[in-house]
């Protein structure tokens, strides 16, 4: 009877410390995903054996998982990346347990999980696992995704693709290569492998998950390393066109296969590779993001380069202005959202000047207003940024004025007292993501529609969006930014008294509302950038390119930033009227920040060559003074003008001085009834006690400041 017993014994003692093991690896695992460890960087040395260590690792655990790469290759992405991968690339995927076989003590988990119609399952031991080899096998499916693909892609598919038109040259590295910018190259062996498009088929569209590519090739392959290349193909000018500087070049090296990328930049070289190494190994497509750039109405079609160089260089003018302004203090590098302006002339590259750069996301609290103008209400970088355009024009315009100083932009209108923009000036305006409001209401994976930019049309019908989209009701609203936070809100006022805001009420409790950035940025596609005080003095003036740095997608910024009421302005008075500026994304898409926003913005302008840090929910400068931007700073100066050129008596209240222009004030009345027409909302108006200060006395400290930040050029 003991030995009985015994022997049961015996058999049930390895069953538990299997079982206490198992347990015990799946939290050994759960710890390591949640505090990873650093990693030591191996020595040159020791490379090679800890190589082989790891190849061989991999294989024992491919072997373990019951060959869940089902065509044998061996170059799989990490199976602890797989879940979270996947996750960022589709967020709403869900993992359901299939079945359980297998005795009790080990049993072997089938779990699936479903991408774009198609059911991914893998097998293992644990749930974990299972889901693992699951994600992994969908993160391979992305080759049959519903996009076209080079034929070479094609064929590793399992499934059935599309007919591609993408056609594959290989060319030995002796003989002669000609590529533009935008070349991307696969390097395997002695052999280098060329992709050109046919010139007269739609580009497919990048996968927007928001990521950039570095990133996700950093995910998926830890062990991919990058080298630059110097050899002589480089540096010959036969890789370069006849506008364009000598190019940089990258390699990187994954699962012994090299692809190469070339840029302007080491960044934009590298961030090629990536592309191309995404493309190749796991289909992943990143030549457009969210579909073809938005032709502009002024924007020449005969440029010496092409439209995606142009906001390529415009984001990477602003992006190191900032990088240089801030190198010195990591407390202002902080920021979500950057912005800034570039000026050009003639539409030649080599004479972009930075105008401004702004970071900020926020606005002031509504019981920190102030009655004296000297505050910013909305400090989100797209909005300062203009605040500061505004600024320039009036430096230039007392160039003109006061020094006769041809160099200015402006040139007077013969038999008038006004102003106009050369015809040789023009701006550009780059954010590093998408305006918020309804230009940011999409969902990242959302496939780009059938339809081409220009043959979208405007609805009348707020709700008769496009079918199957889940915010199809949101779309095209007008909507409201959250005071002192982010993100926005759909304005819900349905009559004229409740869109007007009053002065007693906000002290009172009510939230201060401002009109969100894709709203602003369309009413000024419009009416111009200038405002309602320069209007009497100049012809409006309107961004020739906005350039989006991530987050972009050419059918909603398309609605959002006029085609919501193109068909819908009637009436508006001239100048006044729609320019479509040209839009478009760039190759290397900024990283979504998930940090908090910082509570100061930070700005920068060409006129005062300072830069200024504003707390965002005060509305001042972190010393408590006005900005060289503010309402009443901004007015004085328009005083000081207007004393040189109108001979009638000038006013000195904000308010009185604003509707100066009637046409301008028409111009906006009828902006505001083409959103209410078409059922998107009322445009709110702000407390009209903050616009009724008066500069007659002068304020003492104001005048000296203006007087101080307003250089004249030599």
């Amino acid at each position: 009877m003991l030995s009985v017993e015994h022997n049961a014994l015996q058999q049930t003692l390895p069953t538990l410390s299997h079982g206490y093991k198992r347990m015990r690896d799946d939290l050994h695992d759960t710890q390591q995903s949640v505090w990873p460890k650093k990693r030591s960087k191996p020595s040159p040395a020791n490379s090679s054996s800890l190589s082989s260590n790891q190849s061989s690792t991999n294989n024992n655990s491919n072997n373990n998982n019951n060959n869940n790469n089902n065509n044998g290759d061996t170059s799989s992405p990490s199976s602890k990346n797989a879940l979270m991968l996947l996750h960022e690339l589709k967020p709403s995927v869900e993992y359901k347990l299939v079945a359980q076989t297998g005795p009790s003590h080990r049993p072997i988990f089938t779990m699936a999980v479903e991408v774009n119609g198609q059911v991914f399952e893998g097998m293992a031991q644990t749930k974990k696992e299972a889901k693992q080899a699951a994600a992994e096998k969908a993160l391979r499916s992305f080759s049959d995704l519903p996009f076209q693909l080079p034929d070479d892609l094609a064929n590793e598919s399992e499934a059935t693709t599309a007919t591609t038109t993408t056609t594959t040259t290989t060319v030995n590295t002796d003989n002669d290569i000609t590529n533009d910018s935008s070349s991307l190259l696969i390097e395997n062996n002695d052999n280098i492998q060329r992709t050109t498009q046919s010139p007269n088929i739609v580009e497919p569209r990048e996968i927007q998950s928001g990521l950039s590519p570095l990133y996700l090739l950093n995910q998926l392959k830890r062990d991919a390393q990058f080298e630059a290349i110097t050899d002589e193909a480089s540096s010959s000018s036969s890789l370069l066109t006849t506008n364009e500087q000598r190019e940089f070049k990258f390699a990187v090296i994954v699962d012994g296969q090299r692809f190469i990328g070339m840029g302007r930049n080491k960044k934009i070289a590298k961030t090629r590779a990536a592309q191309l190494a995404l493309e190749k190994l796991f289909g992943m497509c990143f030549d457009k993001e969210g579909g073809i750039p938005i032709e502009s109405d002024t924007l020449p079609t005969d440029l010496p380069y092409s439209r995606r160089n142009l906001a390529d260089r415009i984001a990477t003018c602003i992006q190191d202005k900032f990088n240089q302004l801030t190198h010195n203090d990591v407390r202002i590098q902080r920021r979500k959202v950057l912005a800034g302006v570039v000026q050009t002339r003639n539409y030649d590259l080599e004479t972009m000047e930075v105008i401004c750069v702004t970071t900020g996301t926020k606005c002031i609290n509504g019981d920190r207003l102030t009655l004296n103008g000297q505050s910013l209400n909305d400090c989100h970088a797209e909005i300062i940024a203009r605040r500061c355009l505004i600024r320039y024009c009036y430096q230039q315009l007392k160039l003109l004025i006061e020094e006769n100083n041809h160099e200015s932009i402006f040139e007077k209108i013969p038999d008038s007292d006004r102003f106009r923009l050369k015809s040789s000036i023009t701006f550009h305006l780059y954010i590093s993501t998408s305006p918020c409001g309804d230009g940011r209401l999409f969902a990242p994976q959302e496939a780009v529609s059938e339809q081409s930019p220009s043959s979208t049309t405007t609805n009348q019908d707020p709700n008769n969006k496009q079918t199957g989209h889940s915010l199809r009701k949101s779309r095209g609203l007008l909507r409201t930014k959250i005071e002192a936070g982010e993100g926005t809100i759909p304005v819900t006022a349905k009559s004229l008294y409740q869109s007007m805001q009053t002065w007693d009420g906000i002290l009172g409790g009510e939230r201060l509302l401002t009109m969100s950035c894709s709203d602003k940025l369309c009413r000024w596609n419009f009416i111009g950038l200038q405002g309602a005080l320069l209007s009497v003095l100049i012809e409006p003036i309107y961004y020739t390119s906005i350039i989006i740095g991530s987050l972009y997608h050419s059918e909603h910024i398309r609605r959002a930033l006029f085609a919501r009421i193109e068909n819908l302005v009637k009436n508006i008075p001239t100048p006044y009227g729609l320019r479509r500026p040209f839009i478009s994304g760039v190759s290397s898409p900024e990283m979504r920040t998930t940090s908090r926003a910082p509570n100061h913005a930070f700005i920068w302008n060409c006129v005062d060559q300072k830069c200024e840090i504003v707390d965002t929910l005060g509305g001042l400068t972190t010393s408590r003074e006005s900005s060289f931007i503010s309402k009443a700073v901004l007015f004085q100066q328009w005083l000081t003008l207007m004393r040189q050129i109108k001979l009638d008596t000038v006013p000195t209240i904000y308010c009185d001085a604003k509707q100066l222009e009637a046409n301008y004030q028409t111009a906006k009345i009828e902006i505001n009834k083409a959103f209410q027409k078409g059922g998107f909302g009322l445009w709110i108006i702000k407390p009209h006690e903050q616009d009724e200060f008066d500069l007659s006395s002068g304020d003492a400290t104001l005048l000296r400041q203006t007087n101080q930040s307003m250089p004249s050029m030599d």
